[in-house]
């Protein structure tokens, strides 16, 4: 599932994160995160399209205890404000990465974030040292048609502006949170309310070439996660 790791929130011990910090990266607020050795390997989370980098809560504090570990709301999601001017993701996690002294990390995303990652390999590929793509949406590929639709009908509720529905419509799509996780299901409640905006983050971003194509010069190690209901072909 695209919230895959979500699951882990009940499970995982807490621990206090780290104050969110806010940084200039090319001419943008950018809003991150930072945590654990600094002289331990590098990891960056990158947040689906559905909400912001609070989705990472449920595994920030075991790979803050291995791993020097940073997290960032992409431009409209969190903390970060929207886009002013059409840019390139690939240039703002290079910005995050050169801000908090990773040259390279592991490269963990989950759908739109996954497919960030992927875009990333072309911009800097020195900078991967293994990816971990959740069911990545990738430039290029054409989704099918139940696809289409579930995001369609997210869409329309969306729209509407009414919270409750909203929740309902996105907290019981088995694509996003599998029925009876709901230590998962309330954790992105949660988000969702605490930060409506996500929801109608307009990136303004410049899109990639079709990435699709590109798959077979991909060189990293990489693990692709694809859960039961998710679209194969996203």
């Amino acid at each position: 599932m695209r919230l895959l790791f979500l699951m882990l929130a009940a499970l995982l011990p807490s621990l206090a994160h780290a104050a969110a910090q806010t940084a200039t990266i090319n001419g943008a607020q950018i809003s991150y995160e930072i945590c654990g050795d600094e002289k331990a390997q590098g990891v960056v989370l990158l947040h689906d399209g559905l909400a912001n980098s609070a989705l990472w809560d449920g595994v920030w504090p075991a790979l803050c205890k291995q791993y020097r570990v940073v997290r960032y709301d992409r431009r409209g999601y969190g903390k970060s404000p929207p886009a002013k001017d059409m840019h390139a993701p690939t240039d703002d996690l290079y910005g995050v990465m050169k801000l908090v002294g990773l040259d390279h990390a592991h490269i963990i995303g989950s759908s739109a974030g996954a497919g960030l990652a992927v875009d990333f390999v072309f911009d800097q590929p020195e900078a991967i040292d293994k990816l971990v793509l959740v069911a990545p949406s990738v430039s290029g590929y054409q989704p099918t048609a139940p696809f289409v639709a579930r995001l369609r009908r997210i869409e329309e509720v969306v729209v509407t502006g009414d919270m409750d529905r909203i929740v309902e419509v996105i907290t019981t799509d088995p694509a996003i949170i599998w029925p009876g996780n709901d230590a998962a299901r309330k954790k992105l409640e949660a988000i969702l309310r605490a930060n409506p905006h996500d929801l109608g983050a307009h990136p303004r971003q410049r899109r990639p070439f079709n990435m699709a194509l590109r798959l077979p010069e991909v060189y990293a190690p990489a693990l692709v996660i694809v859960g039961a209901s998710d679209d194969p072909y996203n």
